[in-house]
Protein backbone atom coordinates (compact mmCIF):
# COMPACT_ATOMS: atom_id res chain seq x y z
CA UNK A 1 0.00 0.00 0.00
CA UNK A 2 0.98 3.45 -0.82
CA UNK A 3 0.14 6.91 0.33
CA UNK A 4 -0.56 9.35 -2.67
CA UNK A 5 -1.41 13.03 -2.32
CA UNK A 6 -4.09 14.10 -4.50
CA UNK A 7 -4.31 17.61 -5.63
CA UNK A 8 -8.42 18.35 -6.52
CA UNK A 9 -8.98 21.37 -7.77
CA UNK A 10 -12.60 23.78 -8.60
CA UNK A 11 -15.89 22.97 -6.89
CA UNK A 12 -14.56 19.69 -5.58
CA UNK A 13 -12.03 20.94 -3.39
CA UNK A 14 -14.47 23.45 -1.88
CA UNK A 15 -16.82 20.33 -1.55
CA UNK A 16 -14.80 18.34 0.25
CA UNK A 17 -13.07 21.12 2.00
CA UNK A 18 -9.32 21.38 0.89
CA UNK A 19 -7.40 21.33 -2.16
CA UNK A 20 -4.86 18.22 -1.08
CA UNK A 21 -6.07 14.92 -0.34
CA UNK A 22 -4.36 11.89 0.65
CA UNK A 23 -5.04 8.28 -0.32
CA UNK A 24 -4.10 4.97 0.86
CA UNK A 25 -4.13 3.00 -2.13
CA UNK A 26 -2.49 -0.36 -3.30
CA UNK A 27 0.07 0.06 -6.61
CA UNK A 28 -0.14 0.30 -9.36
CA UNK A 29 -3.45 1.51 -9.91
CA UNK A 30 -5.79 3.21 -12.29
CA UNK A 31 -7.19 5.92 -12.18
CA UNK A 32 -10.83 4.45 -11.58
CA UNK A 33 -9.45 3.06 -8.89
CA UNK A 34 -8.23 6.05 -7.67
CA UNK A 35 -11.78 7.57 -8.13
CA UNK A 36 -13.72 4.44 -6.33
CA UNK A 37 -11.33 4.91 -3.13
CA UNK A 38 -11.68 8.57 -2.44
CA UNK A 39 -15.05 8.18 -3.39
CA UNK A 40 -15.20 5.87 -0.07
CA UNK A 41 -13.39 8.36 1.83
CA UNK A 42 -15.40 11.52 0.45
CA UNK A 43 -19.32 11.56 -0.84
CA UNK A 44 -18.68 14.75 -2.90
CA UNK A 45 -16.15 12.38 -5.25
CA UNK A 46 -19.27 10.31 -6.28
CA UNK A 47 -21.75 13.36 -6.80
CA UNK A 48 -18.90 14.66 -9.49
CA UNK A 49 -17.53 11.52 -10.94
CA UNK A 50 -19.60 11.95 -14.60
CA UNK A 51 -17.10 15.05 -14.74
CA UNK A 52 -14.14 14.26 -13.38
CA UNK A 53 -11.02 14.88 -15.28
CA UNK A 54 -7.90 13.00 -13.82
CA UNK A 55 -4.47 14.23 -15.06
CA UNK A 56 -1.22 12.57 -14.44
CA UNK A 57 2.28 14.61 -14.21
CA UNK A 58 0.23 17.82 -15.79
CA UNK A 59 -1.37 15.80 -18.37
CA UNK A 60 -4.78 14.54 -18.69
CA UNK A 61 -5.10 11.00 -18.93
CA UNK A 62 -8.01 8.34 -19.34
CA UNK A 63 -9.57 7.00 -16.12
CA UNK A 64 -7.49 3.45 -17.02
CA UNK A 65 -4.21 5.19 -17.19
CA UNK A 66 -2.22 3.14 -14.74
CA UNK A 67 -0.71 5.72 -11.43
CA UNK A 68 2.71 5.02 -9.99
CA UNK A 69 3.66 6.42 -6.45
CA UNK A 70 6.19 8.98 -8.18
CA UNK A 71 3.65 10.65 -10.43
CA UNK A 72 1.78 13.62 -9.70
CA UNK A 73 -1.97 13.64 -9.76
CA UNK A 74 -4.89 15.90 -9.93
CA UNK A 75 -8.30 15.42 -10.24
CA UNK A 76 -10.63 18.74 -12.20
CA UNK A 77 -14.31 19.24 -12.24
CA UNK A 78 -15.95 21.83 -14.59
CA UNK A 79 -16.14 25.51 -13.54
CA UNK A 80 -19.47 26.90 -12.64
CA UNK A 81 -20.19 30.48 -14.03
CA UNK A 82 -20.73 31.73 -17.48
Amino acid sequence: MAILTVRIFSVLAERIGSRHVEVELRLPATGEQLITALGQRYSAVDDFKSVIRLAVNREYVDMETVISESDEVAIITPTSGG
